[in-house]
Formats: C-alpha cells, structure tokens, sequence
C-alpha cells in the first residue's frame, strides 16, 4: 500500500507534495494473472491541494509481457498511464459512491495507481504495428515467411453470381 501523509499540504492552500518510487508489482496488489510486469513500476507525480480536494497526478511506466495477437510471438512493451484523481475527505457529503477518499490526513494511493495502470493495458497488442500474423491455413509466420496458400473466401450465398461473371 502507498501511503502519503497529507498534514502539511493541507495546511496550505496551494500546497503540494510530489513523490517518486520504484515499486514491486505486489505492492500495487498486481499478480501476474492481473498484468505481467518484468521489474519495477515506476510512478512519479504529485498530490495537491485543492481546497476541499486533494489531487493527484501521477504517471505509472511498467514492462509488461505481452503476447501478440496475430502472430502469438512473446514480447515485452512498455506501459505508461497518466492518472489525475480526485481524493476527498471520507467525512464529505454528496460525493459520488465510488469517489476516492481518505482519514486522518493519510491518503491511500494505491487503488489509484493499480486501476490507471490496469486500464490502459490493451485488450489485443501487436508486436509491432505492421505485424502480418499467421496464416489462417497453414499456420506459417507470414513475418518470417510467405506462402501461397489461397486464404480469399466468398460468401457462398454469392456463388451462383460469381458463375454468372464467368459467362
């Protein structure tokens, strides 16, 4: 758990803290099923007042292993999610149910931080962007080689007028 002791920014009205680490995946509450981070995540960034607020502004980088969704090879890409958050004392009326808070001038930034980096993980990433994938029919790795394998398909509702075009 990241936890940031806010007392002295409170004090002030334009006070802020800004904060650097290096943290291990478990610490963000991250298992390998979640997002496979190689290394550390490193996260930067700053938490500020904002009269009846605290902002945070982060941003997280993490390795992660990915693998590609069209030729299925193993890589590792970098992901980078920039967070801006709102964080209000727990005692706040009419805030949002899932509006994060915090007590006794310690704010918990983790679930912050684990959600900004969770989100922008891609659904489906490429190893590259021109990436050609596998042949549907043979299998091969159409970035390494190429086949001739016919891989053009037609409608079959369509075939009788494909033999009206060959008349």
């Amino acid at each position: 758990m990241i936890k940031l002791n806010v007392a002295e920014i409170k004090k002030k009205l334009v006070g802020e803290k800004t904060f650097r680490f290096d943290l291990e995946p478990k610490e963000l509450n991250l298992t390998p099923e979640d997002l496979p981070v190689v290394g550390k995540i490193k996260v930067e960034g700053s938490l500020a007042n904002g009269g009846d607020v605290l902002l945070l502004k982060a941003v997280v980088q993490a390795s992660v292993a990915r693998q590609c969704g069209r030729c299925l090879k193993n890589f590792q890409a970098t992901t980078e999610a920039e967070i801006l958050e709102k964080f209000y004392p727990a005692d706040a009326q009419g805030i949002e149910k899932d509006a994060y808070t915090y007590e006794f001038d310690v704010v918990d930034i983790t679930d912050a931080l684990r959600e900004g980096l969770l989100l922008v993980e891609p659904i489906s990433a490429l190893c590259k962007d021109d990436c050609r994938g596998l042949c549907p029919v043979c299998g091969i790795d159409r970035n390494v080689d190429s086949c001739t394998c016919e891989t053009t398909t037609m409608d079959p509702r369509l075939a009788a007028l494909k033999q009206l075009l060959k008349k």
